[in-house]
């Protein structure tokens, strides 16, 4: 049985390996490193993305339209921890450089909870600004302020 140590390393690579597959397009090495039962989620994703889906299949097809967005993910500056309660709960840093296939570039940060059972990843949980990407699709973001609001709700003066 592997130490605690041992657990937590064994579990940052994994997460790691995920993250690397996602930059070199290998979905067959993201197969490998999900459970069937894998719940992927996107909490911030904006207005069109499926925020939530469950099971290998459905998380594959998602995937697997990505390359026709992007033709780059360019993630880089990786920092994995992971709690210290569960070694299976791993908390990814990252940034990224992407080239779209639309040609625009798109630059965010994102942080990521991988839970991870059995050398699995069980649950993929990425939270990113989702402006820039509304902005690299064509989309537009109107800032607001405190008068504009008030304005859009005069009962409330």
């Amino acid at each position: 049985m592997p130490t605690v140590e041992e657990l937590r390393a064994s579990n940052i690579d994994i997460a790691r390996r995920y993250l690397e597959a996602i930059n070199t397009w290998d979905f067959k090495v993201k197969r490998e490193l999900l459970a069937d039962n894998i719940v992927f989620e996107m909490r911030y994703a904006p207005p069109g993305f499926n925020r939530r889906m469950e099971g290998i299949e459905e998380v594959m097809a998602f995937l697997e339209t990505i390359p026709s967005l992007i033709e780059t993910e360019g993630l880089y500056d990786f920092r994995l921890e992971t709690y210290h309660s569960d070694p299976g709960e791993v908390i990814a840093e990252y940034k990224s450089d992407m080239k779209m296939v639309i040609p625009v570039e798109l630059k965010n940060e994102y942080v990521t909870r991988f839970t991870i059972r059995n050398g699995k990843i069980t649950h993929f949980c990425e939270f990113y600004d989702p402006i820039p990407l509304v902005i690299a699709l064509g989309g537009r973001v109107e800032p607001a302020t405190i008068e504009s609001a008030r304005s859009a709700h005069p009962e409330s003066a």
